[in-house]
């Protein structure tokens, strides 16, 4: 099975910082990827190129075998969904008309919604569960709410992949337990590849299938999950002594002090 998106050797820099060094990722459909690392890692800028808003100063980043950097931002939209952390909307659009936004690149510049779009809508806001909130205002519904409320809409996309940072920052467990399923019935019943920079280690237990962990801009650690939340891994990745303890088919993670 080919590479959804395959990264070779990236590299990338702020004003001559160095952030990302040699970063090889390869990720077949139906994944579901982690990305750990301390603040600073570089995990954000990782997204960004991967999603196709930053080019890599060194390296390629390929999206079904085309560059990115060389693709069309319609075209990546049509493949690729970008979720930000804690999305915020500066009007007070409905939960529907937000997540409509998301068939622009299937919509002319002067065009109008059509039924197909309506219907598609419709489905995404059902599948994550939200249909009870579409004539609700963005800016009114709770952020666990608004940030179902951004999946839906990259969901509309009809992407092969979607790219999530933080998806259940500043989440209660209630509503991060939802993010977090839905993103896990989206891989397994749509075959959409997922990945996603969090800070959250108890959901990448449960959730993902495999990590990577990066430090200072380079790939500390990389594998099958199980394999990669350990104890010596962890600590390196963010500075202090975590103790990483397995019993009964439970896991616990926890600071050695």
């Amino acid at each position: 099975m080919e590479a959804i998106i395959n990264c070779t050797d990236i590299g990338f820099s702020y004003n001559g910082t160095s952030v990302l060094n040699g970063i090889n990722l390869s990720i077949q459909p139906g994944n579901m990827l982690g990305i750990l690392g301390a603040n600073g890692a570089g995990k954000s800028t990782l997204l960004k190129i991967l999603c196709g808003v930053l080019k890599p100063k060194s390296g390629k980043a390929l999206f079904n075998d085309q560059e990115l950097s060389k693709m069309d931002r319609r075209e990546i939209a049509k493949g690729i969904a970008y979720i930000p952390q804690d999305p915020m909307f500066a009007f007070p659009f409905t939960v529907r008309e937000v997540v409509l936004m998301g068939r622009a690149p299937y919509i002319g510049r002067f065009e109008f919604e059509r039924e197909e779009d309506n219907e598609i809508a419709k489905n995404a806001l059902k599948t994550v569960g939200i249909s009870h909130l579409k004539d609700r205002l963005i800016n009114e519904v709770s952020s666990g709410e608004r940030q179902l409320a951004s999946i839906a809409r990259g969901l509309v996309q009809e992407p092969g992949i979607m790219i999530l940072d933080e998806p259940a920052t500043y989440l209660d467990v209630k509503h991060r337990t939802e993010v977090m399923n839905i993103l896990r019935h989206l891989k397994e019943n749509k075959g959409i590849s997922i990945i996603a920079a969090t800070h959250d280690i108890f959901s990448s237990l449960f959730y993902f299938d495999d990590i990577m962990i990066l430090k200072d801009g380079n790939i500390l650690a990389e594998g099958r999950t199980d394999q990669i939340i350990n104890s010596e891994i962890l600590s390196l990745a963010y500075g202090i002594e975590v103790v990483v303890k397995k019993e009964n088919g439970r896991v616990f993670v926890f600071p050695n002090q």
